[in-house]
């Protein structure tokens, strides 16, 4: 498969009479072969905008587009060969599933790879590489959700693309649904090599499928890095917001200068890194780098215990910290209301930001 490589992509949105809108400013992406990048960040941060340039459904403001170190701008859609599978499907209701896969193909006529029999080779080839063999002769209608979704991939994987676009794939499956079709995709991705960009909101997800990920906000990329490290070294607020469920605590503070900063007249936490004294900060802690002891830590009362299967969920509140505290527990944990407790958390574990301009101090 082919590398792929956006050069200060952008793209700029101009309507007479309003102001230009910037949907994506610059960005900068090297994908290797067979590589999956999982495009994440909230509605409107331009992830699908960026998909759609590099599959030539939206034209480029500035920049390049490179597939194999070759550029694609200027070419129509038709002529890259890129797949892409839509959040919507996009799937025609009167054609049965062989018809569906089969379509692209033939309308491309491309010459003794158009004929009958090479494209019906293709259509059983695809269809058993996604369990689709037993519905090649049913019609769109009579599919599940997750089925269609796997149709819609193998239309996309059929024609043999460069790059496979795959734009919220997932997002119309319910929870049974979307963990089998998540597992179905990473092992296709994993058999097939396609060098493959995934655009979602869903970090579970990025985390699962990608093996790096490029987190966006407001057209620009945050951090780009492996699921490990954009979970455990998140570069600034933003990320480490969005990125984690139960999501990251996130407590204003003051460096005391001592290794510790102070949350309130009675809270402190200890810091991995020196801050300068005085220095207002942000206090990062996931919830499962909490722990509960009847001793040593930081007093806390119980606001409110939620105990799954799994795990527990306690809500803590701390004496003068407007801001709850979220703490993951034990199965074996129970909590009742206002009971009390002690928190506290390793430094090691520990994100500090900069409070003005929320990047990591670490």
């Amino acid at each position: 498969m082919a590398e792929l490589a956006l050069r200060e992509l952008r793209k700029t949105y101009r309507s007479r009479g309003r102001p230009a809108v910037d949907a994506v400013r610059g960005i900068d992406l090297e994908l290797r072969s067979g590589e999956l990048l999982g495009l994440l960040g909230p509605s409107g941060c331009g992830k699908s905008t960026t998909l759609r340039m590099i599959a030539g459904l939206e034209t480029v403001t500035g920049g390049d587009i490179l597939v194999g170190g070759a550029s694609v701008v200027g070419r129509p859609a038709q002529a890259r060969n890129i797949g892409v599978a839509f959040e919507n499907y996009a799937l025609y209701p009167p054609l049965s599933v062989a018809e569906n896969l089969a379509f692209g193909l033939k309308a491309r006529r491309r010459g003794a790879r158009g004929s009958r029999g090479e494209v019906a080779r293709k259509v059983a080839e695809i269809a058993e590489r996604v369990a689709l063999t037993d519905l090649l002769q049913a019609r769109p209608a009579g599919l599940s959700s997750g089925q269609k979704q796997r149709v819609a991939l193998a239309r996309a994987l059929i024609r043999e693309p460069d790059v496979l676009l795959l734009d919220e794939p997932l997002s119309h499956l319910d929870a049974a649904q979307r963990d089998t079709t998540r597992r179905e995709l990473k092992r296709i991705q994993g058999d097939l090599g396609h060098t493959t960009i995934l655009v979602t909101h869903d970090q579970e997800e990025a985390l699962s499928l990608a093996d790096r990920i490029a987190v966006m906000k407001d057209g620009v990329i945050q951090q780009l890095g492996t699921p490990y490290e954009i979970y455990d070294s998140p570069a600034n607020v933003f990320v480490a917001d969005f990125v984690g469920e139960p999501a990251i605590n996130l407590l204003p503070g003051i460096s005391t200068g001592d290794g510790h900063a102070r949350l309130s007249r009675t809270v402190s936490f200890a810091l991995p890194v020196k801050v300068a004294q005085d220095r207002e900060i942000v206090i990062g802690i996931r919830p499962e780098d909490l722990e509960l002891s009847g001793g040593d830590g930081v007093p806390a009362r119980v606001s409110a215990h939620e105990p799954l299967l799994e795990s527990g969920i306690a809500t803590l509140a701390l004496e003068g910290v407007v801001r709850p505290l979220v703490a993951l527990t034990g199965p074996e944990v129970r909590l009742v209301r206002d009971e009390r407790v002690r928190v506290g958390a390793d430094p090691g574990l520990t994100h500090v930001f900069d409070a003005e301009t929320g990047d990591s101090l670490r």
